[in-house]
C-alpha cells in the first residue's frame, strides 16, 4: 500500500492539477455508486446518468477549483503549524 500512496505523492508533484480532478472523480464515482445501492431506499433503479454527473462534477469543478482555492490559501496562511492549518479550516 505504501507503494501506491508513493506513486500518488510522485504524481501530485509532477501534475497537481490533473491528479487531484482524477482523485475527485474516482471520490464523486464512488460516493455515488455507494448511495445509490445501500443508502437510497427509494426503490428506483441504479442510475447510471447520475453517477456520470456527478463524476463528471468531481473532475471538472469540485477537483480543479479546490487545487486553485487551496493553492490561493496557502499563499495567505503559508504554514502547517497546528495554528495555521485550523485557521484554514473552516468553522
Amino acid at each position: 500500500m505504501s507503494g501506491i500512496w508513493a506513486k500518488y505523492n510522485a504524481l501530485l508533484e509532477a501534475q497537481p492539477l490533473l491528479t487531484k480532478a482524477l482523485t475527485s472523480l474516482t471520490g464523486f464515482t464512488i460516493g455515488d455508486i455507494l448511495a445509490q445501492k445501500f443508502v437510497n431506499d427509494d426503490g428506483k433503479p441504479y442510475d447510471v446518468m447520475r453517477t456520470i454527473r456527478l463524476g463528471s462534477f468531481g473532475f471538472l469543478v469540485h477537483g480543479t477549483t479546490g487545487h486553485y482555492f487551496y493553492g490561493m490559501l496557502d499563499s495567505k496562511l503559508p504554514g502547517t503549524k497546528p495554528q495555521t492549518v485550523a485557521n484554514k479550516a473552516p468553522n
